[in-house]
């Protein structure tokens, strides 16, 4: 009887379950290998193992490599591989010049937009950089004022004066938003009577959202009570102090707006030749994605790997292949990035019996 040796695991494809659609072809692997295993039990006589049962087998399929295909993490992951425009989160590093512009490689999305200036080493953060507060166009809308709130016993009407540069605003009750309106009013109701309440209201627009308002303290009117108090309005030291936190722009006068092109333009207190970082999202054309789900898993494949097999008298190499009828990649697989060395990846299949029970076939081709 002629014996044999086998080597290379070799163009692995997947293919869609009962099918034959082929799925990916992986031609990168370094090593394969099919683990098959059996629970036995034994009915033991005078101490020896007498009679052995076997269960099941299972089986476990492990390929090992440092290349892959993006398509290949998709399939494990239980996802398809998209292609198209995505958003990526960016950051750029610039050394400011004397016309104080920013360019950027892609177009931020709006309110995505931070700037730190760069200590010495041109790595640290050693200053935030405020976004300017002006309610023109490219910066946040100016802090909303003029805060006016009447009660009656369960409800309390709103108003405030319109801030520039708002596309709305939020309401506030004691820290918690109740509202969202596109204009400068607001009812909110379901209230305890003869309760403080405490109202504050920010204006929103694309760029991002204001400093809070002066707080407002008003009390509910007793229950039953049918016409509303007296409007009441923030004290002086509650608008002082607001009006100390929207002091957005630094007393050195640092800050920066977006421009209309999507760049970014520093104030002219920014010094000429520091370094700065803008981190931004943008919305990037040609970007492959897949995406893993904790409620998402891959779904079963066929396997069909080719292998080498060599005739030991003859020296003559023999093309086989084997066949894994049904095949389920494991939920749980590992990605670890090292700068100083490649990936390596390794990924698991369970192998399972297919509707004859069967589970792989090794076909070796004799011409």
């Amino acid at each position: 009887m002629a014996t044999y040796g086998m080597k290379d695991a070799a163009n692995i494809i997947i293919v869609k379950r009962g099918t034959k659609t082929p799925i990916l072809k992986a031609d990168y692997a370094n090593t394969t290998g099919a683990e098959w295993k059996s629970d036995r039990v034994y009915a033991k006589k005078k101490g020896a193992n007498a009679i052995a049962w076997d269960s099941a087998r299972t089986g476990t399929l492990t390929m090992d490599t440092e290349l892959f295909d993006l398509k290949l993490l998709a399939l494990v992951a239980g996802d398809e591989l998209h292609q198209g425009a995505s958003e990526i989160f960016q950051n750029e590093k610039f050394q400011l010049k004397d016309d104080h512009l920013i360019g950027l490689k892609y177009k931020p999305l709006e309110g995505s937009v931070s700037v730190f200036k760069l200590k010495d080493d041109g790595l640290t953060h050693d200053q935030a950089i405020p976004q300017l507060m002006d309610g023109a166009n490219g910066s946040i809308p100016l802090m909303v004022t003029d805060v006016s709130v009447s009660a009656k016993d369960t409800t309390a009407d709103i108003t405030w004066s319109a801030a520039k540069g708002a596309n709305s605003y939020v309401v506030y009750r004691d820290g918690v938003q109740v509202g969202q309106p596109v204009t400068n009013s607001f009812s909110d109701s379901d209230l305890t009577p003869q309760k403080e309440y405490k109202y504050t209201v920010v204006a929103i627009n694309t760029n991002g959202t204001s400093p809070k308002s002066a707080e407002v303290v008003i009390t509910t009117a007793a229950s039953g009570t049918e016409k509303a108090g007296a409007a009441v309005t923030a004290t002086e030291d509650a608008i002082k102090k607001a009006e100390a936190n929207a002091k957005v722009v630094s007393a050195n006068g640092l800050n920066f707006k977006v421009t209309e092109n999507g760049g970014i333009k520093l104030s002219d207190a920014c010094p000429v030749g520091a370094k700065y970082v803008v981190y931004y999202a943008a919305n990037i054309d040609g970007v492959s994605s897949f995406s893993v789900n904790a409620e998402k898993f891959a779904d079963n494949f066929e396997i069909y790997a080719d292998c080498i097999v060599r005739d030991q008298q003859e020296g003559q190499d023999h093309f086989s292949q084997i066949h894994y009828t049904n095949v389920k990649p494991e939920g749980s697989f590992t990605i670890g990035q090292d700068a100083t060395k490649a990936t390596s990846l390794s990924l698991k299949f369970d192998l399972m019996p297919d509707e004859n029970g069967e589970m792989a076939t090794y076909k070796y081709i004799e011409d």
